[in-house]
């Protein structure tokens, strides 16, 4: 299982390194920030397709194979980025990782292959962890390894190191890790008929409160592809930073809070407020967050922004627990896996129509406009909160009557 982590862990380090510096490749390369940010969409659009056709194929000819491919198609894709000389390059090689980021299913299903009921919440919560230190080292080190001058910033070097990270994960699959899938589950996979994800969604959508959570999750991952994908430009148009090695104390703080709210207060408070009452002061949280981030963009304060963007972080790691957790309880144990690849599915379409459009409001209406459109669409998403909350005890007094 360890492995599996390091894995993880790497191939995350690679993809945060590029996360905070993208959108200056292609403004090196000519482009403005609705190219920018379309760049970073297509990351997010190879995801969408890809993951659910690389947990099929897990399926049908083991997890060791599909692990291998996704890193083999990362590593040429940090390459084509490092000697990009066109945005058109620069877009193939966003739209080839994102495709290859669709490896997480499988590594999901390695966990799941090697784990007992009694001990999956302990593989799945390591999964998690490699997330959350994937992405406090990954965006911190991206940012530092760019240099402190946005005119002249070093993105070769950045793409280099994450191809590094992606070579060292695909050799310690090559490796270390053994295949956990056996021939006889394969040939079940095989036979057994697919279910896409239209299907799925028309089986499931008639639940009692998964339509909730599926437009919830769209609209949080539409809101945080708003906030999100334009920060590195809004740091730099803004005056708060002067090159982006000034993002490295930035993205530290964010990823630290986000893990530690995650990883260590997350059960206290849930057991001290409940997952509802979570769900809408995470939405609260990062609206007020947003006014926050505006506030500090027209000051030019970089220590305010710090903390509006450490109160984000401290927010979204409130919604997105406690949606999980409360999706999660929306299905019995032979539906939940759909379920939440639906689930998972709504988020990454909405990330992809918040980063996409973020670039276009940033550089058409005003660079502090996507934060204040987020605001707004964190307060529908209380809405949404709340309405789960009133149908969730409506429910359960039903029961006990």
């Amino acid at each position: 299982m360890l492995i599996v982590f390091l894995v993880i862990v790497l191939d995350l380090i690679g993809f945060g390194i590029m996360v905070p510096i993208l959108a200056y490749y292609v403004v090196q390369l000519g482009g403005g920030p609705e190219l920018a940010t379309f760049s970073m969409a297509l990351y997010a659009i190879g995801m969408f397709v890809a993951t659910p056709i690389l947990g099929r194929l897990s399926d049908f000819y083991g997890r060791k194979p599909i692990l291998m491919l996704s890193m083999v198609g990362a590593i040429i894709g940090y390459l084509m980025l490092g000697f990009a000389q066109s945005l058109w390059v620069v877009a193939l090689a966003r739209l080839l990782a994102g495709f290859m980021a669709g490896n997480i299913s499988a590594a999901q299903a390695y966990i799941t292959d090697i784990t007992s009921e009694e001990n999956r919440a302990r593989g799945m919560g390591l999964i998690g962890a490699a997330f959350g230190l994937g992405f406090v080292i990954g965006p911190a080190l991206g940012s530092y390894l760019a240099g402190d001058d946005f005119a002249t910033a070093n993105l070769w070097l950045p793409a280099m190191v994450s191809a590094g990270m992606a070579g060292a994960a695909l050799l310690a699959i090559i490796l270390l890790l053994p295949e956990s899938l056996d021939p006889a589950h394969k040939a079940a996979a095989r036979a057994r008929p697919p279910i896409g994800r239209l299907a799925a969604l028309g089986a499931l959508w008639d639940r009692p409160l998964i339509p909730h959570f599926l437009v919830g999750v769209l609209i949080y991952n539409t809101g945080a592809g708003l906030s999100e994908a334009i920060y590195p430009l809004w740091v730099r148009d803004t005056g708060i930073a002067a090159g982006p090695r000034d993002l490295m104390p930035l993205l530290l703080v964010s990823g630290i809070v986000l893990s530690l709210v995650q990883g260590g207060l997350i059960g206290p408070l849930t057991r001290a407020f409940g997952e509802h009452r979570l769900f809408q002061l995470g939405a609260v949280g990062f609206a007020l967050a947003m006014v926050a981030t505006v506030v500090a963009g027209e000051q030019g304060s970089y220590y305010g922004a710090m903390a509006a963007l450490a109160f984000q972080s401290a927010s979204a790691a409130l919604v997105l627990t406690s949606m999980q957790s409360l999706v999660s309880q929306c299905a019995g144990p032979a539906e939940r896996g759909m379920l939440l690849g639906i689930y998972s599915s709504a988020g990454t379409l909405g990330r992809i129509i918040g980063t996409v459009l973020t670039g276009v409001i940033f550089a058409r209406i005003h660079i502090e406009s996507p934060y204040a459109l987020t605001a707004l669409v964190m307060l529908c998403l209380l809405l949404i909160a709340r309405s789960v909350e009133g149908h969730w005890n409506a429910q359960r007094d039903t029961v006990v009557t």
